[in-house]
């Protein structure tokens, strides 16, 4: 079963790098894959984003993709917290912890 996104999300998304457009599909396939119940909540701010919460409120959100111009962000919102053996993931706040992929 697939989800379909907002139309006024696709429209903005749609504006993006045809390789940013497939990444984001894939890890947004992905993360529902993992869990099917999770809700997504769609944001136009500095980034078009896509959060995954296990609730409706922004404060259960657990990961996010933000898609910049030439890239996005794999973020998880408690992303210090995880075991990063590979030393992917980045960032210089207290929580927040992301991973840039350009394709």
């Amino acid at each position: 079963m697939t989800r379909h996104l907002d139309p006024k999300f696709v429209k903005q998304l749609d504006l993006k790098d045809p390789n940013l457009i497939k990444t984001f599909h894939d890890l947004r396939d992905f993360i529902i894959g993992i869990y099917p119940d999770c809700n997504e909540l769609l944001y136009h701010t500095h980034a078009l984003t896509s959060v995954f919460s296990l609730s409706d409120k922004l404060t259960d959100a657990y990961c996010m993709i933000p898609i910049y111009t030439n890239h996005l962000n794999l973020g998880f919102n408690k992303g210090t917290l995880l075991n990063d053996e590979n030393k992917l993931l980045t960032g210089t706040g207290k929580l927040i912890e992301t991973v840039t992929l350009k394709n």
